[in-house]
Parts: C-alpha cells; structure tokens; sequence
C-alpha cells in the first residue's frame, strides 16, 4: 500500500480498480455497464490505487468495502488512469485513513445524460476481473 504520509498524484500508467457491488452492473459475458462508472449520488467517483499494493491487498479492500455496505463483492473493474483522462475528467488522490490508496475520478458534469456519455467511454477502457 501507498505510505500514508507521501501518497504521490496519480500518474497516466497507474491501473485504478472500480469495485463491482452489484450484480446488475455486469454483463453476461462479463464486461462492465456503464452504471458502474455512473457518480450518482455524488460528482465523483471512487476508485483505487494499485500503486505499491498487492492484488490481494486491492481484493481484501474490495471486500471490505462490500462488507461494510452489507453487498456481496463480485470483483473489480480495472482501468488505466490515463483512460480516465475523458473529457473534464481526471483520477485525483484521495487517501482515507483506511485506504490510503484511494482516489476518486472527478469532473463529471452535472446532468445525468453528460455522465452517461463519460460512463459510456469508461466502462469500454475498463476490464472486469
């Protein structure tokens, strides 16, 4: 995991994982909808970092995540940072005190339909696993 003290911007090359807490965001062949990559309720959305973390380490997160939410965890969404770069959008650090690799994708704009769009792009960059 990324020291709590020195987290670093997210840089192009990093690999960002969405996790997957709902079983209507997947497809049958296992790619990912475009909900998943929807910010609703909120303007932006939560990812983390692979940056100095293990898989398991990026897995075990996940499933705490879904433990606290009371949701059955099915994997991840990888995603390249860089191909977070669409449009106003960007991946941001944002560590928390229990995930210092977290970050969050920012700039969605206000209207649904926008969001869609952008979701639209990221769930075609991203890979489910």
């Amino acid at each position: 995991m990324i020291d709590a003290n020195h987290v670093p911007d997210v840089s192009d090359d990093e690999l960002l994982a969405r996790y997957v807490l709902q079983s209507g965001h997947l497809r049958n062949d296992k790619t990912v909808k475009p909900d998943l990559f929807m910010p609703h309720p909120h303007q932006e959305l939560s990812v983390t970092r692979y940056l100095n973390a293990t898989i398991e380490e990026v897995l075990l997160l996940g499933e705490d995540i879904a433990k606290k939410r009371e949701r059955t965890f099915y994997g991840r969404a990888d995603i390249k940072a860089i191909d977070c770069k669409v449009e106003s959008l960007k991946a941001v650090k944002k560590p928390l005190p229990e995930n210092p690799n977290h970050a969050d994708i920012q700039g969605f704009p206000l209207t649904k339909q926008d969001q869609k769009v952008l979701a639209q792009k990221l769930a075609a960059a991203a890979q489910f696993h």
